[in-house]
C-alpha cells in the first residue's frame, strides 16, 4: 500500500534547528569553561617559557654593553680584596678573575665576528683586570649573582640570566594574579609593548639593567594594582612594590630615582584621600631612592663629568641639539642605532618601522580616553624620560645624547605605556582583525630580533654594500661558536621562541577578553572587583 510523505511543518523544522543551535552553544560554553581557559593558560605558559629561554641563548657571555665589567664585578664583588686576589700594576689595584670573564666581550664592535673568539682563552687561567666595580653600583646586584659564580664561565653566566628572568616571572605573576582583571591588561599590553625586543633582551642578560627594567616596571605596576585594590590584596601589593623598590635599589643609582618618577606618575593617576597608606609607602621609597641616588658612584661621575672650559653659548647650543636629536634616541628603546650587543648588532630596517606601528597604534588607543591626572602624570614620566638624559650629556658638551645610553631610560618607557593605555582599553572595540594584526607584529619584531641576536654570535653578520650588516638566513649553516652541551640547535632554540611569543600573546589575549566578556554576565560590579 502506498502512504503519501507528508512533509515536516516549517515551524517544526525551526524549532528543532533552534533547539540544534541551543545544544551546541551550551556545548561550546561547556568546552569553554572546561579546556580552552586551561589550554590557553598551557600555551600561555609554554610561550613564556620558550621565549624566555631563547632570549636567554640567543646571546654569549659578554655580550650586553659593559659586559665584561659587570662579569669581573660578579665574580669579585666588593670588597675585592676579600673576593679575589688582587695585584698592583702602575700603582693601580687589578683583581685576578677568570680570563673568560674580563676578555667575554671579544667580539664587540665586530659584527662580522661571532664568538669563537672567546675559545681562545681558558676558565682555569686568571687576568688581572682594571674594570670592576668600585663604588661606582650598588652592592646587591653583584652579590646575589655571585652565589651562582662557579668555575664554568659559561654555565655560571646562564644561571644568573635564568634567575634574572625568574625574578621577573614571580613579580609580573604575583601582580597579575592580585590585580583587577581590567589592571592585567593594562600591565600585559604595557610591558610587550615597552620590551619587544629589547626590553627582553636585557631583562635576560648579565646586566644590571635587567633588575632596572624589572625593578621600575613592577614597582609602578604594584603600587597602580595596590591603588585599586581592597582587603588583604591591597597590603600584599604594597608589599611586593617594597621587594620591587629594593630590586631598583640594588641595580642602578639612576633605578633608584626612577622609584621616586614612578611614584609620582602612579600617584597623580590614581591616588586619592583615602590612599593615606599608599601615599605614604610611596613617599618613603621614592625619598629612600632619591637619597640612594645622590649618594651613588653614578651621581658623582656625572657631576665631575663637567667640563669647565666649555662656554655657555657651547652648552646651549648642544642642548638644543641634544633635543632635536631626542626622537632618535627613543627610537633606540626598541633597537635604531642601539640594538643588541655593544649596540654593535643593528636589527633591519623593517623591524624598527613595524615596533613603531606597534607603539603608534598604543599611543592613540591610549588617547581613547583622557583625564587631566592621565595627561599630568604622562608629561611628568615623559619629561623624565627626556630631561635626565639631556641633562647627564649636555655638561661634557656631549651631543647626540651618547653619554646616556637609551637602556639607561628604557625603565620609564614601560611606567609612561602602563598610565597611557589606563581606561583606554576598557573603551575599546578591537576587532578581530586588528587584534590579528597586532599579533603579528609584534611576533614579526620579537622573531627577528632574535634571529639577529643568535646569528651574530654564531657565525658573524654579513657585509650587503648599499644595503648594510644583515643577518644570514640558516643559523645552522656555519655554527662558529654556540653554548656548551645546549640540546638544541640555534635554528631550533629560534623557532621556539618565536613560535612560543606568538602562542604567548594569542593566549593572553584570549584569556584577558574572554574574561572581559565573560565578567559582566556572571558577577556583579562588586562581587567582580573582589573576586578579581
Amino acid at each position: 500500500m502506498y502512504i503519501k510523505e507528508v512533509p515536516i511543518p516549517d515551524r517544526l523544522a525551526r524549532f528543532m534547528a533552534r533547539a540544534l543551535a541551543d545544544h551546541l552553544a551550551s556545548a561550546r560554553r561547556r568546552f569553554v569553561s572546561t579546556a580552552a581557559r586551561p589550554l590557553a593558560f598551557v600555551l600561555l605558559i609554554f610561550g613564556i617559557l620558550a621565549v624566555a629561554t631563547g632570549w636567554i641563548f640567543a646571546s654569549p657571555p659578554g655580550s650586553a654593553p659593559d659586559d665584561e665589567y659587570h662579569l669581573v664585578s660578579t665574580w669579585c664583588p666588593r670588597p675585592v680584596d676579600s673576593s679575589c686576589e688582587t695585584t698592583m700594576i702602575d700603582g693601580n689595584k687589578y683583581v685576578m678573575a677568570p680570563v673568560t670573564t674580563s676578555r667575554s666581550s671579544c667580539e664587540a664592535f665586530h659584527p662580522e665576528r661571532s664568538h669563537a673568539c672567546v675559545k681562545e682563552y681558558s676558565d682555569d687561567t686568571n687576568y688581572p683586570s682594571y674594570r670592576y666595580d668600585d663604588g661606582l653600583y650598588p652592592l646587591g646586584f653583584y652579590h646575589f649573582h655571585h652565589l651562582f659564580a662557579g668555575h664554568n664561565v659559561e654555565r655560571s653566566a646562564w644561571h644568573m640570566r635564568v634567575a634574572n628572568v625568574a625574578i621577573l616571572l614571580i613579580l609580573i605573576g604575583a601582580i597579575t594574579v592580585l590585580s583587577q582583571r581590567d589592571i592585567r591588561v593594562n600591565i600585559a599590553l604595557a610591558a610587550l609593548v615597552a620590551w619587544t625586543p629589547m626590553g627582553m633582551y636585557f631583562i635576560a642578560s648579565n646586566n644590571p639593567s635587567s633588575w632596572a627594567i624589572t625593578g621600575v616596571f613592577c614597582y609602578g605596576s604594584a603600587l597602580y594594582a595596590g591603588l585599586n585594590a581592597r582587603g588583604w590584596r591591597h597590603w600584599v601589593l604594597l608589599g611586593v612594590a617594597c621587594l620591587c623598590a629594593l630590586l631598583c635599589y640594588e641595580s642602578r643609582g639612576d633605578a633608584s630615582f626612577y622609584v621616586f618618577v614612578a611614584s609620582l606618575g602612579i600617584l597623580i593617576l590614581e591616588a586619592r584621600r583615602h590612599h593615606l597608606a599608599e601615599i605614604g609607602v610611596a613617599t618613603v621609597l621614592s625619598a629612600i631612592g632619591v637619597w640612594l641616588m645622590l649618594g651613588s658612584g653614578q651621581a658623582s661621575s656625572a657631576s665631575q663629568s663637567s667640563d669647565v672650559a666649555i662656554t655657555v653659548h657651547d652648552r646651549i647650543d648642544v642642548a638644543f641639539t641634544n633635543i632635536r636629536y631626542l626622537p632618535e634616541y627613543f627610537a633606540g628603546f626598541i633597537g635604531l642605532y642601539s640594538g643588541p650587543g655593544w649596540r654593535d648588532t643593528p636589527l633591519p630596517g623593517y623591524v624598527t618601522i613595524v615596533a613603531l606601528l606597534v607603539l603608534g597604534f598604543v599611543i592613540f588607543l591610549g588617547a581613547r580616553a583622557m583625564s587631566w591626572r592621565k595627561a599630568l602624570a604622562s608629561i611628568m614620566v615623559f619629561g623624565a624620560m627626556a630631561g635626565i638624559p639631556i641633562l647627564v650629556a649636555t655638561p661634557t658638551a656631549f651631543p647626540n645624547l651618547g653619554a646616556y645610553h637609551a637602556r639607561y631610560a628604557m625603565p620609564l618607557l614601560g611606567i609612561l605605556l602602563l598610565i597611557w593605555v589606563t581606561s583606554a582599553v576598557q573603551k575599546s572595540s578591537l576587532t578581530k582583525g586588528q587584534f590579528t594584526l597586532f599579533v603579528v607584529l609584534l611576533s614579526v619584531v620579537n622573531a627577528v630580533a632574535i634571529h639577529t641576536t643568535i646569528a651574530r654570535y654564531v657565525r658573524g653578520l654579513l657585509w650587503i654594500p648599499h644595503i648594510g650588516w644583515i643577518a644570514p638566513t640558516n643559523l645552522n649553516g656555519d655554527i662558529q661558536w654556540w653554548w656548551a652541551d645546549m640540546p638544541l640547535s640555534p635554528m631550533v632554540l629560534w623557532g621556539l621562541a618565536s613560535l612560543g611569543y606568538m602562542f604567548a600573546l594569542v593566549s593572553a589575549i584570549y584569556l584577558l577578553r574572554h574574561r572581559q566578556v565573560e565578567a559582566p554576565a556572571s558577577s556583579t560590579p562588586n562581587e567582580e572587583e573582589e573576586t578579581a
